[in-house]
């Protein structure tokens, strides 16, 4: 019989190589939030400024009650600092922006109001009392936005002595940051995060089209991360508000913990187990082992930044990877010329006039665009059963409508799928 020299064949188990796997347990969250390596990701402390009041003093009392457990990757700070104040610039003009928007959306509003008046022959008094109504609705939003806006922000300025966050922060940090890496080990580990982006190893390869080396900062704050847990000899929990499949095991497009490779990444270097949290459920978690009290509407309110921030990353619930698949499908479908008029509306900023897509399709004068989309949402339905795409991934292709006319203008792509379609590879890469 022939010897079995497989390494330990007789001592594994269910979990043995596959520790990724296993769901964590409130004992391994006290374990690791009272004996552990606590690292927040740089995204985790930008989103202070995205917070209600209430919100951002709980995330910081939970962040403050890990005391010396408490680690911030040199890198982390590194990109908090080099992203601070635009992500205040972005919060600070994001109502001004949606002011505009809702003003935009009134004004459309009342165009599609008075259109279809014209059409049933509404009578004039009753498209002006329809008109102010509208006009009201509208009027009170806007004033809602300006009003919250001034109220949150009118304390948070660029400067760092009167910024009520860093005054909070900068004392809950002290003796808890990371050392820079040294010059070469800085070099080696920008050299290795590059490699690791064009070989699709975890993490940071979802981060490509990042300029320069900056696709290899997710690395760096994982090095240092795993440089810290050797040291400490301990189990570690990453809290970070990045949704990306570098970072996160997918199961039916949910994140059910961390890769597994990162997981036995720092097992092989000496660390403990791995786990990870959103700052959402670090709250959560942090709060009943600490045994605080949270303040009214901070989950929901985190949970609201957690929100925005998939949509963002996913560009209004599409990715690439889904993109792709909805015009490999419409081309077998014999739709190849819907997908081109996708393309091309999205190298125009979003929208193609109707000749060009006549030009495009080669259509008779004579042809209706009406259906024109129909493929495009049929599919997109499809992928929504699929779990492919969650059921409020934004429109990809949109009628438009010149007042007063029900020959269709134009088509537009969402502004979300602008950039994510342009990034796609040409067919012949």
């Amino acid at each position: 019989m022939a010897k079995d020299t497989t390494v330990g064949a007789d001592n594994r188990g269910l979990f043995d190589d596959f520790g990724a796997f296993r769901s964590p347990t409130a004992e391994d969250f006290t374990a690791v939030l009272t004996r552990g390596l606590v690292a927040p990701d740089a995204n985790v402390l930008l989103n202070l400024y995205r917070y209600t009041e209430q919100a951002r003093g709980d995330l910081l009392r939970a962040l403050g009650g890990m005391e010396n457990r408490l680690w911030v990757p040199h890198q982390a700070l590194v990109e908090f600092w080099r992203n601070r104040e635009s992500t205040l610039s972005d919060a600070r003009s994001s109502g001004a922006q949606a002011a505009e928007e809702m003003a935009s959306h009134a004004a459309q509003a009342e165009r599609t109001l008075r259109t279809w008046g014209n059409r049933v022959a509404l009578p004039e008094e009753e498209t002006d009392r329809l008109r102010g109504q509208l006009s009201e609705v509208f009027d009170d939003v806007q004033k809602a936005i300006v009003k919250v806006g001034q109220g949150e922000w009118q304390n948070i300025t660029q400067d760092t002595s009167t910024d009520p966050v860093i005054a909070k922060l900068e004392p809950a940090l002290v003796g808890r940051v990371g050392a820079p890496l040294s010059r070469e080990d800085h070099d080696k580990a920008i050299a290795e995060g590059m490699r690791r982006v064009e070989k699709r190893v975890p993490p940071g390869y979802m981060d490509k089209p990042k300029d320069g080396v900056g696709a290899a900062g997710d690395y760096l704050v994982w090095e240092q991360i795993l440089r810290e847990a050797t040291r400490r000899k301990c189990d570690v929990l990453f809290v970070t508000a990045d949704i990306k499949e570098d970072w996160w095991r997918k199961e039916q497009g949910f994140n059910r913990g961390p890769r597994p490779e990162l997981t036995e990444e720092l097992r092989t270097r000496g660390g403990g187990r791995l786990f990870m949290l959103t700052p959402k459920r670090f709250l959560e978690v942090a709060a009943s082992i600490l045994e605080f009290s949270l303040q009214a509407g901070s989950v929901e309110d985190i949970e609201r930044v957690e929100r925005i921030g998939t949509d963002e990353e996913t560009y209004g619930g599409w990715t690439a990877g889904a993109l792709v698949e909805l015009f490999d499908r419409l081309t077998y479908d014999g739709y190849g010329d819907r997908v081109a008029v996708i393309k091309y509306a999205a190298e125009m900023d979003g929208v193609a006039d109707a000749k060009s897509i006549y030009d495009i399709c080669q259509y008779p004068e004579d042809r209706s665009l009406r259906g024109f989309t129909k493929p495009v949402t049929r599919l997109t339905s499809l992928l929504q059963g699929l779990d492919k795409i969650p059921d409020s991934a934004v429109q990809v292709l949109k009628a438009e409508y010149d007042s007063g006319t029900s020959r269709a203008s134009g088509f537009s792509v969402h502004p979300l799928l602008v950039p994510l379609i342009n990034d796609l590879p040409d067919e012949d890469e």
